[in-house]
C-alpha cells in the first residue's frame, strides 16, 4: 500500500514539474544585472556620484538617477574623472582638493552618503587638480593632472589602502592634460585642452619618468580641435574627441593616428538642436554606440550607424539628469567587451 502511495506521489510531482516546463538538461539562467550596472557619472554642482540603470538608458526623457552617492571623503568639484578597475571598484578624481577616491562595489550598491574605500592624497604635486584617469592592461592607474601638466602612474600595490604614495612614473611638461585613454597597442593618449592637441606615448616610453617626446602629436587644423576634453577609442581603433568649444565630437582613424600631423578629422559630428552644446565626456557601450555627456546636464546616445560619416545626426536617446549639473566624465559598468582600456 505504502509503495503504491509513493508511486502516485512521484507521478504527481513529475506531472507538476512537466507542467512548469522544467527540463533537467536546461542550464540555470544567467544571473540578472547587478545594482551596479549602467552608466556612471559625477556632478560637481550638488556633488554626487550618479548611476543611470540600463532601463533608464532606453528612451529619451528626464531622469532621476537610480543611484546617487554623496561622500565626505572628497569635494567632488569641479571636473571629476571616472574609471573602473576590473573588480568593479570605481575611481574618481576630485579636482578641487587634488585627491583620488575609490568606491568598492559594495559602497556603490545604495544611494546615500558613503565613505570612500580608499583615499589617495597629494604629495609634492603627485595629484594636482586631476581631471582624467585610465587603467592600462597591467591594471595600473594613470592620472592626468591639469594644473602642473603631468600624467602620473600608481601601481596596484599603491592603491590598496589610503595614503599619499609617490607615483611610480611621472611624465612632465604636458601643457594641460584633460583626459587619458589607452589604444589597443597599449599606447597612452591624452588630450591637451589648452594647446588644442592630442598626443601619445608608446607602451615602451611610459616605463620611466621624465620629460618625454610624444611618439605622435595630432594638432588642430583650423578649429578641428577646440579645447579637446574627453577622449575614447571604439572597437575599430578610431579615437573620438569631445571638442568642447566648437560643439562637436570628432573621430580620427587609426591611419590618421599613426603619424604626427594636423589631419582633417575622419568624422565630425555637429550639434543637432542642442545635442552637443558643451560635450565633455565620452564612453562607448557594448553595442558600439557613443554616449556623450554635456557639461551642463544632457546625455546623448549616437548609435554606431551614425558614426560613419560627417554630419549632424539626431541622437537616438537624449536624457536630462534632474537636479544635477556640471559634469565631466562617464563610464559604463560592466566594462564593454572588445574595447581598448579607457
Amino acid at each position: 500500500m505504502r509503495s503504491t502511495v509513493l508511486k502516485k506521489s512521484l507521478a504527481l510531482l513529475l506531472a507538476i514539474i512537466a507542467g512548469c516546463g522544467y527540463d533537467s538538461t536546461t542550464p540555470y539562467p544567467a544571473p540578472g544585472p547587478s545594482v551596479q550596472d549602467g552608466l556612471w557619472t559625477s556632478s560637481a554642482a550638488n556633488p554626487a556620484i550618479l548611476r543611470l540603470s540600463p532601463d533608464q538608458l532606453l528612451t529619451t526623457g528626464d531622469r532621476v538617477p537610480a543611484t546617487a552617492i554623496t561622500t565626505p571623503s572628497a569635494a567632488l568639484f569641479d571636473l571629476n574623472g571616472i574609471a573602473f578597475d576590473t573588480d568593479g571598484t570605481m575611481w574618481v578624481t576630485s579636482q578641487d582638493d587634488s585627491s583620488l577616491v575609490a568606491f568598492s562595489p559594495t559602497a556603490l550598491a545604495y544611494s546615500g552618503s558613503a565613505n570612500a574605500t580608499v583615499v589617495i592624497s597629494s604629495t609634492n604635486g603627485s595629484l594636482s587638480a586631476p581631471t582624467g584617469l585610465a587603467f592600462d592592461r597591467q591594471h595600473r592607474l594613470w592620472v592626468a593632472n591639469s594644473h602642473n601638466g603631468t600624467i602620473v602612474r600608481f601601481d596596484r600595490a599603491q592603491l590598496v589602502s589610503s595614503g599619499s604614495p609617490v607615483p611610480s612614473v611621472i611624465i612632465s611638461g604636458l601643457g594641460q592634460p584633460a583626459a587619458v585613454a589607452f589604444d589597443a597597442s597599449g599606447s597612452l593618449w591624452y588630450s591637451d585642452i589648452r594647446r588644442n592637441k592630442l598626443a601619445s606615448f608608446s607602451e615602451a616610453q611610459i616605463g620611466a619618468s621624465g620629460f618625454l617626446a610624444p611618439q605622435v602629436v595630432i594638432s588642430a587644423l583650423a578649429a578641428s580641435l577646440a579645447n579637446p576634453a574627453g577622449i575614447a577609442f571604439d572597437a575599430d581603433g578610431n579615437l573620438w574627441v569631445a571638442s568642447l568649444s566648437n560643439q562637436t565630437v570628432v573621430g580620427f582613424s587609426p591611419a590618421q593616428l599613426a603619424t604626427t600631423g594636423s589631419p582633417v578629422p575622419h568624422v565630425v559630428l555637429s550639434s543637432n538642436a542642442g545635442s552637443l552644446d558643451e560635450p565633455v565626456g565620452l564612453a562607448f557601450d557594448s553595442d558600439g554606440a557613443l554616449w556623450v555627456m554635456d557639461r551642463i546636464d544632457v546625455l546623448t546616445k549616437f548609435p554606431r550607424a551614425s558614426l560613419v560619416a560627417t554630419g549632424a545626426p539626431a541622437p537616438s536617446v537624449r536624457l536630462t539628469l534632474t537636479n544635477y549639473t556640471l559634469f565631466w566624465s562617464v563610464a559604463f559598468w560592466p566594462k564593454p567587451a572588445g574595447l581598448p582600456l579607457n
